[in-house]
């Protein structure tokens, strides 16, 4: 049985693939070594770039592979969605971060289960970069303050985001984090690209 791997990132998976790929980012292929060795993969991307790359990795672990080429991808069903993210940027009072972070992991669990959810990421910031700021100087060390982190999560529509927001649990949840904050964030939207 051949199985296609879209070596894309998941929110370009989850934007578009071919009906019954599984995703697995090239970068990421180490982590599933055991479960590929043995299988008939093919590997696919929109533009055969990073099959490439994925191939040149699983032939360092040992595993073959063949590249679906552009012309062969019109051949399949395609399965299309929309992904908008939700992003929260957050500046945290002094010596409240683990309350901050518990209240945050509670209310991603709360998130889980919910229609139109499609996943989270926690960003804490964690230095400065000299270079990609432009600045002469190694900042790697410079402690950010107030402490601060973003909160994104990954919907199937702002209509479902927006729902999350009615479910009293969620709500609850939501309602006590200004109190570990140096301020109110205010929440952007953004259409996830790749």
């Amino acid at each position: 049985m051949q199985l296609i791997i879209d070596v894309r990132t998941r929110e370009e998976f989850v934007k578009e693939h071919i009906k019954g790929a599984l995703n697995i980012p090239h970068y990421d292929l180490q982590f599933h070594e055991d479960f590929l060795k043995g299988k008939d993969i093919t590997l696919v991307c929109n533009t055969e770039r990073r099959s490439a790359i994925a191939q040149k990795k699983l032939v360092g672990m040992g595993i073959e592979s063949r590249i679906m080429y552009l012309p062969e991808q019109d051949e399949y069903e395609w399965v299309e969605n929309t992904i908008i993210c939700a992003m929260n940027v957050v500046h945290i009072k002094e010596g409240q971060m683990e309350n901050f972070i518990e209240k945050a992991m509670m209310l991603c669990r709360a998130t889980e289960p919910m229609e139109g959810f499609l996943g989270s990421r926690v960003l804490k910031a964690d230095g400065i970069s000299g270079i990609g700021s432009f600045v002469p100087e190694d900042l790697r060390e410079v402690k950010i303050k107030p402490e601060k982190m973003i909160l994104l999560t990954f919907w199937t529509s702002k209509e479902a985001h927006e729902k999350s927001h009615e479910i009293p649990e969620f709500k609850e949840l939501f309602d006590k984090l200004p109190e570990h904050l140096t301020q109110v964030p205010y929440e952007e939207f953004y259409e996830v690209m790749k």
